[in-house]
């Protein structure tokens, strides 16, 4: 699934042998700056560590027959789908819960609220796919709960909202001196910062140091040098090249953190969600590391960790740059950068999991949830193309099931 995905989507990627981070179906990977082939290269023989280019996205060139990027929906798969003329979208309405047939057994539908003037209408199907993003689909499925609706669907497990997880972060900003092996360079759109135009250090649970690890699982650095360079004018140190690096950790699940329904209701009169989460002893000594890391790292290669406001002359916004939760000492809250996943988690049994493994709700199996909501743990790496695996790997399935009982 991976690889139909890579494949299709034209991801740019090097087949770099690595355990922790296997090789995929890849285009041509996007070049390193000067610098970050100097970064690179030092890193490598100081401390041994993994440098690979990042996997993703180039940077978006519109054309007129396609303004979407490939990394959307409206410039890949929606515009797929669209074409084959089997789609209908309904815009301007908020799915509110699914409804279920008497025997309880299967979903009927879902109900719909018109935004314009509030009206409920309910949308038969035989099979429906949950995709609206890790707290929007716990929030739908939690109002089509049985403890919601004496007709909801039923979650033998109580665990539906909980393990609410996100990657926990650290993020540096850095300075590094040129000289001639990391010269500056003119940026081109080749060379700008993308998901593909830019590095990764991928530890996973691969750390060198093993005696100073106290904390489970693992976390990747990625970053870039040169990417977003102001004129010089506007550096406050001349003779350097701003480079950053951003820590992503996995979060183990933990029942505390979940989403729940609040007593509020949205203007169209749907609960909604209320969330509670914070990160454990795990994820902050994992940051505490993360900080150590990033600071060798970076001295190892000549540069300086410093404040983006000492980097970048950035006149009247300095009180911005204080009180942004990015830039702070600490770890931002669970939230921040916006990687949620848990709360509807797949499992092997429906007494300790919401879904089986193809994605199904357990008494309900014509609901299928692909999103984050279904993932079990974080991982470390970037989740989107694991979204869109699970996705396609649940689909397919539903496809096949649904073939075999016609007698296909």
């Amino acid at each position: 699934h991976y690889s139909a995905l890579e494949k299709r989507l034209r991801i740019h990627g090097k087949r770099d042998g690595l355990s922790q981070l296997p090789d995929g179906e890849f285009i041509d990977p996007l070049p390193f700056t000067s610098s970050e082939k100097f970064f690179g290269k030092t890193i490598k023989s100081s401390h041994g560590y993994p440098f690979i280019h990042s996997r993703g996205f180039g940077p978006h060139q519109p054309i007129r027959s396609n303004p979407w990027p490939r990394s959307s929906s409206p410039g890949s798969t929606l515009r797929s789908a669209i074409a084959t003329g089997k789609v209908e979208i309904l815009s301007e309405h908020t799915a509110e819960r699914i409804t279920m047939h008497r025997g309880q057994d299967a979903a009927k539908g879902i109900l719909v609220v018109n935004h314009r003037n509030g009206v409920r209408t309910e949308l038969d199907s035989s099979l429906i796919v949950i995709c609206a993003s890790t707290i929007q689909s716990v929030r739908l499925l939690l109002n089509s709960e049985r403890n919601q609706h004496h007709d909801g669907f039923i979650d033998p497990s109580g665990q539906l909202g909980c393990n609410l997880m996100d990657h926990i972060s650290i993020c540096r900003f850095f300075a590094l001196s040129k000289s001639k092996e990391n010269d500056s360079f003119q940026n081109s759109k080749k060379n700008t910062l993308s998901g593909a135009g830019s590095f990764f250090i991928p530890f996973g649970t691969k750390f060198k140091n093993t005696s100073k690890i106290n904390f489970q699982r693992g976390y990747g650095l990625w970053g870039g040098i040169d990417r977003f360079d102001p004129p010089g004018w506007l550096k406050q140190i001349p003779e350097s090249n701003i480079g950053f690096l951003i820590g992503h950790g996995e979060v183990l699940p933990s029942h505390q953190n979940k989403v729940t329904l609040s007593s509020k209701l949205d203007r169209l009169g749907i609960p909604l969600p209320h969330i509670n989460c914070k990160w454990g002893e795990n994820e902050k000594k994992m940051a505490e590391h993360m900080k150590i890391t990033i600071q060798e790292t970076i001295t190892s290669a000549g540069g300086k960790v410093l404040p983006l406001k000492k980097l970048i002359k950035l006149p009247f916004i300095d009180s911005f740059l204080d009180n942004a939760v990015a830039l702070k000492e600490e770890a931002p809250p669970p939230g921040y950068y916006i990687h949620e996943v848990g709360g509807a988690h797949m499992g092997e049994k429906e007494e300790d999991s919401v879904l089986d493994r193809f994605n199904r709700l357990w008494r309900c199996p014509n609901v299928l949830v692909v999103d984050g909501a279904c993932w079990p743990t974080s991982g470390w790496q970037s989740p989107t193309l694991t979204m869109m695996a699970i996705t396609r790997r649940s689909c397919l399935e539903a496809l096949r099931h649904q073939h075999v009982q016609k007698g296909h």
